[in-house]
């Protein structure tokens, strides 16, 4: 009988030497976290990065503690559990997302896979995992998730996200649903007057109010440029009417003088299965345009009020030299035969002309020197700024079109049309003439003060080119006639 050769010691020796070495290194150099737990899941060994990262202790100390030890008991009982299923299954728990949770520290985000620990008899002893800290991934996924449903400027819910909701909630066990559609007042006006910048700020702050008012239950979205949407469910037309009263209230409570908030409202309620949808947004819609018809003409002149503050408080407006001006004005009108509605009109041009110029940054005003090509594109827009601003207004609309005709020259050259002679607003025509004959008398940031006999000389140069000759005329002759009194 031949006896079988058995392996020497030393082989199996040097066999079990290389495997510890290998564990030990995989234990001290993965980034992940490895621990192996006992039947009662104490902990038997960990890694150098699960002490680290989970445990926040040497390797040695944390042998024989649970994870009561450490995380919150949610988290603890719940890490428990999975163990001792395992333990009792057999079965792996694998690549599961969890959050681990402390007491007092910063939680974090991890994927974890959980198994059997088996002796060489094949008996479970134990278990043993290993994770992963994925919180920067969980991070990323959770912004993308936000931005998708969301409205990046006011952090509403978005477009996309009402329709959803209003797909899942349009139901017979929802009834009755409300819609509470808004649109704001005023936008255009700022935007147009101060910049997009502004006009961001105006919607967040409505936004802001809508989102104090609404409910947490209510899914209250950004439906538009300047339009807002609410979903109700659940509730009555007549209990919607607390909130409007509350966003009104609050709109008034958060307004400024440059800056009134407003938003017009209209709201629709579904209270039968055979009501459609899209009828009870159309009604909530109308309602909304008919409040705004009147609300927004009065939003719209409160800031146009102080439009024409902000302007009288201007760096280069003198009040009793510009009253003289405007004399000056009301003159040649009169001497032209111009209705008394036109010489009104007149008045009013001679005061709001440059109203556009509140969207102009303060260093290109101020600016002594020449202006850049950039710059003088952005001068050159201005005419169609005030022109935007004066179309808001009741008040102002009649001398739109000449606010924006005043730089024409009557040779065509101006801007910002290229229009010449007659096509120019004779309100703009007279306005252009004065105007520069203040801009001459009293001087810029650009060029000096000119004498009154440098200035005739000047205003002939220009007359047929830059100035109508008929009003040139009319202008010069009282001027001569007030330096004789």
């Amino acid at each position: 009988m031949v006896r079988k050769q058995e392996k020497p010691k030393s082989n199996t020796t040097q066999s079990e030497i290389m495997d510890t070495l290998m564990m030990d290194a995989l234990m001290d150099y993965l980034p992940d976290s490895i621990y192996f737990k006992d039947l009662k899941s104490r902990v038997i060994r960990v890694n150098k990065a699960c002490a680290d990262k989970a445990y926040g202790m040497n390797t040695d100390v944390a042998v024989g503690k649970t994870d009561f030890d450490f995380f919150s008991e949610e988290h603890a009982k719940q890490a428990y559990k999975d163990e001792q299923l395992i333990i009792k299954t057999g079965k792996p728990i694998v690549d599961i997302e969890e959050k681990e949770t402390w007491y007092g520290k910063k939680c974090r985000w991890i994927s974890s896979t959980k198994m059997p620990f088996y002796d060489k008899k094949g008996n479970i002893i134990g278990t043993f995992g290993i994770s992963r800290d994925i919180s920067d991934r969980k991070k990323a996924e959770e912004k993308v998730k936000y931005l998708s449903f969301h409205d990046s400027l006011t952090g509403l819910y978005n477009r996309a996200y009402f329709d959803e909701e209003l797909r899942r909630l349009d139901t017979e066990r929802q009834l009755p649903i409300t819609i509470v559609m808004g649109d704001v007042n005023g936008l255009k006006v700022i935007n147009d007057a101060y910049g997009h910048e502004k006009g961001d700020l105006f919607l967040k702050k409505i936004a802001d109010i809508l989102r104090d008012t609404f409910r947490k239950e209510d899914i209250v979205s950004r439906w538009g440029g300047d339009e807002f949407i609410a979903i109700l469910p659940s509730d009555y037309e007549k209990d919607t009417k607390d909130i409007i009263k509350r966003i009104k209230k609050m709109c008034i409570e958060r307004s400024t003088a440059d800056m009134p908030l407003s938003i017009s409202i209209g709201i629709s309620s579904k209270k039968s299965p055979d009501e459609d949808m899209d009828s009870i947004l159309k009604e909530a819609e109308d309602k909304m345009y008919k409040c705004k018809i009147t609300e927004s003409k009065s939003t719209n002149e409160i800031i146009i009020s102080s439009l024409r503050e902000n302007l009288k408080r201007g760096e280069y407006h003198r009040e009793k030299h510009t009253g003289r001006m405007q004399q000056y004005a009301l003159a040649i009108g009169k001497k032209l035969k111009l209705s008394n509605i036109k010489l009104e009109e007149l008045k009013l041009l001679m005061d709001l002309h440059n109203i556009g110029k509140l969207a102009l940054a303060d260093e290109i005003i101020s600016k002594p020197g020449r202006l850049t090509n950039e710059e003088w594109k952005i001068i050159q827009k201005l005419p169609e700024v005030g022109y935007r601003i004066a179309e808001s207004s009741m008040i102002l609309k009649p001398i739109a079109e000449a606010i924006l005709s005043h730089y024409e020259w009557y040779n065509g050259e101006g801007y910002p049309r290229g229009v010449q002679g007659e096509e120019i607003p004779i309100l703009s025509r007279i306005s252009f003439l004065v105007n520069s004959f203040e801009a001459m008398t009293t001087g810029r940031p650009y060029r000096k003060k000119m004498t009154r006999k440098e200035v005739v000389k000047e205003i002939k140069r220009c007359c047929g080119t830059q100035f109508d000759p008929n009003i040139v005329k009319i202008f010069l002759e009282i001027l001569e006639n007030n330096s004789q009194e």
